[in-house]
This record gives C-alpha cells, sequence and structure tokens, in this order.
C-alpha cells in the first residue's frame, strides 16, 4: 500500500475524509471537472442559442461538472453510505497547487494510482458534457499501473474493482479499447437515473463479492502484489 507523509493511503482517507454508514468501503470516483462550453469554440459573431447544444445527462446546467461529480459523490454517501470521494476530497496537493503548503505534494498521476490502490471501488464517470482533455490518458495510465489485462503476471489489483460508465454520444477509441485491453467493464448511460442505478447495482455486486471471499481484501492486493510503480 502506498504511503502518504509515513501513513498507508488508505488510513489517510478514512481519517480525512468525513464518515459514512460504510467507512471501510473507499469508493474513488473520477471523471472531467470542466463542462463543454459550445462558445469556446465558436467565433464571435456565431449566435449560440441558434446551435444544437445538447449535451446530455449534464449539459443542462449551469454548473460545472465537478459541481455536479459532487453531487454524485454525495448521493453515493448518503444514500448508499459507502466512503465515496474524489480526488480533491481529501485535501492532499499536487504539484501544480501553486499556494504555499507544508504537506507533501504529489503529481497528479501518481495521486490517482494511490487512491485506486486504496479504494474497494474505482468509478470512471465520463459525461458527454465534460472537457476530457488529458481524463483518458489518465485512467489509462491508471489502468495500466494495476497490470490489469491480458499481460503476464497477477493484475496488482482486481479488474472486477474498477467500472467504466460512459454517457452515450462520447467517442473514444482509448475507453472503447478498455474491456478489451484492461478486462475493465464498460457500461453505458443516458440520463442521471439511469447512471445512479447502474453505478449502484455494480458497487452491490463488488460488496456481495467481497462478503463471499471471493475477491482478497483491499489491503491484502497490495502487499500479495507489491508496491505500484510510480
Amino acid at each position: 500500500m502506498r504511503t502518504y507523509d509515513g501513513v498507508p493511503m488508505r488510513d489517510i482517507l478514512r481519517e480525512r475524509l468525513e464518515s459514512t454508514a460504510h467507512d471501510d468501503f473507499l469508493v474513488y470516483v473520477m471523471g472531467p471537472y470542466t463542462t463543454f462550453r459550445l462558445d469556446y469554440y465558436l467565433r464571435d459573431d456565431v449566435d449560440v442559442s441558434e446551435r444544437d447544444t445538447t449535451l446530455g445527462a449534464f449539459g443542462d446546467s449551469e454548473k460545472e461538472l465537478l459541481d455536479e461529480l459532487q453531487e454524485i459523490v454525495e448521493w453515493l454517501r448518503t444514500e448508499l453510505g459507502v466512503n465515496a470521494f474524489l480526488a480533491v476530497d481529501p485535501d492532499i496537493p499536487t504539484e501544480d497547487i501553486p499556494e504555499e503548503t507544508d504537506q507533501e505534494r504529489m503529481n497528479v498521476i501518481s495521486q490517482s494510482k494511490a487512491y485506486a490502490e486504496a479504494s474497494n471501488a474505482v468509478v470512471f464517470v465520463l459525461p458527454k458534457a465534460g472537457v476530457r482533455d488529458g481524463v483518458d490518458i489518465e485512467i489509462g495510465a491508471v489502468l495500466s499501473g494495476f497490470d490489469l489485462g491480458h499481460g503476464e503476471g497477477t493484475p496488482r489489483k482486481a479488474p472486477q474493482r474498477f467500472h467504466v460508465f460512459r454517457e452515450h454520444g462520447v467517442a473514444s477509441a482509448t475507453l472503447d479499447a478498455v474491456p478489451h485491453e484492461y478486462e475493465v467493464a464498460l457500461t453505458e448511460y443516458g440520463t442521471r437515473s439511469e447512471l445512479q442505478d447502474q453505478i449502484a447495482r455494480f458497487l452491490a455486486g463488488l460488496l456481495r463479492s467481497e462478503r463471499r471471499g471471493d475477491l482478497p481484501p483491499v489491503d491484502d492486493d497490495s502487499e500479495t502484489n507489491g508496491m505500484l510503480g510510480e
């Protein structure tokens, strides 16, 4: 298990996140934080209101996707009782944050790998309305960091603990390859309620697998397979 300031990351997360009904069931939620705005890309003399700007389940709000993802996390925490979080929630600074801090900094990829390693479930949410610059790369970096897929050796984390939820209309060759390259499930959704139902089913199935002993405890994943490479 990776450490932060000498403490296992799983312990850091449980200490820094607010308590839920199931504190020990950590769910790391990843996705784009910025909402796509059509007026970013059109000339000044083009009227956005005359264009088809339908951006799916998360495209009708003026809120940034970070706020939308935070609402999903809050729903997971209050309705399902799992200890869900976004990368920004544990308040561990990354190297690109300009503010002075006495805390140890992490680069964003190492941070995501550490959060994923420490979590019982890793959920990727990819809305049509999201600006995905770099997100697909981060997904690939996280999944490849656990030796998932058809390569030799044992995966450092069971692929059943990961799930990609992609909104209808999101086109990405990288995402298309995820089930084949990494043996990680990819599900498409059309509405926010459909997404929530799919996530709930995924987590319920994962919890049943843990209780039956079909999956090793999260701590054992790292102890058995060694430390993740940077």
